[in-house]
């Protein structure tokens, strides 16, 4: 009399936990330890790395969104201003001032926070789009971390760097600025610029460290790829079974 054969039903078939009935089991029957143990892993990474994800992406845009706002309050207290005539037939700002650090920041700021609403855009679209968009980017996504990590960082030192005194930020807080306060009170305020721009190189800091944190989510991403990894192949051996 011939053994009875079971049909095998690829692990990989089940691997979706959400789109499953309950936790163990799959349409064929109960699942085996080691992979339910997978699973279980490979459940609490996806939903620890979409969570870290959207977080680090809103962090990202409301520090992006303050950088463009204090660089293009700077920029406009500029423009209307350095036309006055102060004491002396000099001018509020220092001569052959140097824009390019703020234009550094307010572009490389607005990009960033074009492309964190696109990407937060398909998370509040659902899952099934932020998954789409994950695996558009593939290892896209780790090359662009990455470089965002290090603009962010090469643009935190050039804006400091470049505060030599005929910056707007080095300007606004040079004790020049101080001096001539008192005649330009009327229409400019020194010191609220040299905060609001002190503010945004402090957070050109926090957003470089966002985005390394935002890389190291993505190598959580590749572990989780790698659990998966691991399914298949338990699946391959199962597979070359027969029962």
């Amino acid at each position: 009399m011939s053994q009875p054969r079971f049909e095998k039903v690829p692990l990989v078939q089940v691997a979706d936990f959400e789109n499953q009935p309950g936790l163990g089991y799959n349409a064929q029957g109960p699942m085996s330890p080691e992979f339910q143990k997978f699973h279980e892993q490979d459940l609490r990474i996806k939903r620890r790395v979409r969570v870290l994800r959207f977080v680090s992406r809103l962090i990202s845009t409301l520090l992006s969104a303050y950088m463009v706002a204090s660089m293009a309050y700077a920029l406009q207290q500029y423009f209307t201003t350095r036309d006055r005539n102060i004491s002396g037939g000099g001018h509020p700002w220092a001569v052959n001032t140097v824009l390019w650090p703020t234009y550094m920041v307010l572009a490389i700021a607005t990009v960033t926070m074009m492309m964190n609403i696109i990407t937060m855009g398909f998370y509040c679209c659902g899952v099934d789009a932020a998954n789409k968009s994950n695996r558009f980017m593939g290892y896209l996504g780790y090359i662009v971390m990455a470089v965002h990590a290090v603009v962010w960082a090469v643009t935190t030192g050039l804006f400091k760097m470049a505060e030599n005194g005929n910056d707007l930020y080095g300007f606004s807080c040079s004790t020049e600025a101080d001096a001539i306060q008192e005649q330009v009170q009327s229409f400019l305020n020194f010191n609220n610029l040299c905060m609001v721009q002190t503010g945004t190189w402090i957070v050109t800091i926090i957003e470089t460290l966002s985005y390394i944190l935002l890389l190291v989510i993505y190598i959580y991403a590749a572990r989780r790829a790698m659990q998966k990894r691991r399914l298949n192949r338990l699946d391959q051996r199962m597979s070359s079974q027969t029962f």
